[in-house]
């Protein structure tokens, strides 16, 4: 009786811990289900650019230790700025060395010289990647943080793109001397700079990559934009005129027309919707939206505004949303958006305008800088020797200094 009783016991223990075992797991699904849903939530206020004041606490979304913005920024952009995670890497011009600044440890140093100077670098966290100007060199180096280089290619190139183990770059056949861009041959290779191979040929201006699957380029030949699988099949032709492409998301692409009058263009993928939102000016996008500071186009006859207006896409509508006219006619360089302020680059200079108040200009005592996630960050020098690393938190305008 007493085994009969003690085997049932096990059993009773043994279906008790595996009924155990399956309520945490429903109450783990049921936790897990609801943060997804607060992600997706927040990505969704996030992404809204139907409106350009953000009230609600900015969400700065991450892949891996890294922002979505940083990598844009140092992976795809190509600039003399990079930043990812604490690390951020600066090229000094004067003397054609690259800088690395350590924002925890508060500390930075020469890492190394490019004889030949250095147009743009990129960088993925654990290398820079640069290419000297196109008229003093040529090559694609592969630089540790320790100043240790390699060249990983001998042709020319002014764009890359880089990804988690690829290289996309235009092997450059010629120059665009006009506008200082790439035309050649778009390519691939490894991080090594092995195994290269040509993905699309005759590309002209930059290109983009969406999702890591996409690739809208502009045709060398019959300059229109086109749109190509990643390994650089299907393609189609999806806006004809001379164009250069300005930015692209999976929901639209912006450009501007030269053939024209150099109209600044927004493509909407969901019904191949297209726009045309003014001429002149720029676009400035990033995952806070995108926005065009143009001057806005008055009738059929490409008549237009001497002043300038700052546009914000809204997806919800397909439309581009009037918000802010400048009361200055000038030619200043819309930089940055974020919160209430656009942030515009005058000469070396920085001032902002408060979207509520109009046209409430307040100067800026950084001068040129970089913007990523809320931040200026930028460099002060003498003689060219950089004597200062500065960090400005566009919240409350605070400042901190690496010196």
């Amino acid at each position: 009786m007493k085994d009969i009783i003690k085997k049932y016991k096990e059993i009773f223990i043994a279906v008790s811990i595996i009924a155990i075992v399956i309520i945490i797991q429903i109450i783990n699904m049921s936790i897990n289900s609801q943060n997804q849903v607060t992600v997706d939530e927040s990505k969704e206020k996030y992404n809204d650019d139907s409106n350009i004041i953000q009230n609600e606490e900015n969400v700065i979304e991450t892949v891996n230790q890294y922002t979505v913005e940083e990598i844009a920024y140092s992976m795809q952009k190509g600039d003399v700025f990079a930043k990812l995670g604490n690390i951020v890497v600066y090229v000094n011009d004067f003397d054609n060395s690259i800088y690395v600044f350590n924002i925890k440890t508060k500390e930075y140093k020469k890492i190394c010289t490019i004889e030949d100077g250095i147009s743009k670098i990129y960088f993925d966290g654990e290398y820079i990647y640069t290419m000297p100007h196109y008229y003093r060199g040529k090559g694609i180096y592969k630089i540790d943080l320790s100043g240790n280089s390699q060249k990983i290619y001998e042709g020319a190139s002014i764009q890359l793109w880089i990804t988690d183990d690829k290289i996309y770059f235009v092997d450059q056949i010629g120059y665009d001397q006009i506008n200082g861009t790439p035309q050649g041959n778009l390519c691939l290779m490894d991080k090594n700079g092995e195994n290269k191979q040509i993905v699309i040929e005759n590309v002209k201006n930059y290109f983009y990559i969406v999702d890591d699957n996409i690739i809208y380029y502009i045709d060398q030949n019959s300059r229109s934009i086109y749109k190509a699988n990643i390994d650089g099949t299907e393609k189609v032709e999806i806006a004809k005129g001379r164009n250069y492409i300005t930015s692209a998301t999976d929901k639209y692409l912006t450009y501007i027309d030269y053939s024209d009058g150099e109209k600044q263009r927004i493509i909407y993928f969901d019904n191949e919707q297209n726009d045309e939102v003014g001429r002149f000016g720029s676009v400035y996008n990033s995952i806070h939206g995108t926005y065009f500071y143009t001057r806005k186009l008055l009738d059929s006859n490409n008549n237009i505004e001497n002043n300038y207006t700052l546009f914000s896409v809204d997806l919800h509508n397909n439309a581009e949303l009037e918000y802010w006219t400048s009361d200055e006619v000038n030619l200043d360089w819309l930089a940055y958006v974020y919160n209430d302020y656009c942030y515009f680059r005058g000469g070396s200079n920085y001032y902002r305008v408060n979207v509520n108040n109009k046209n409430k200009r307040e100067e800026l005592e950084f001068g040129h800088s970089f913007f990523i996630d809320g931040i200026a960050y930028g460099v002060k020098s003498v003689n060219g020797e950089i004597t200062e690393f500065y960090i400005y938190n566009l919240d409350d305008m605070s400042k901190e200094t690496i010196k």
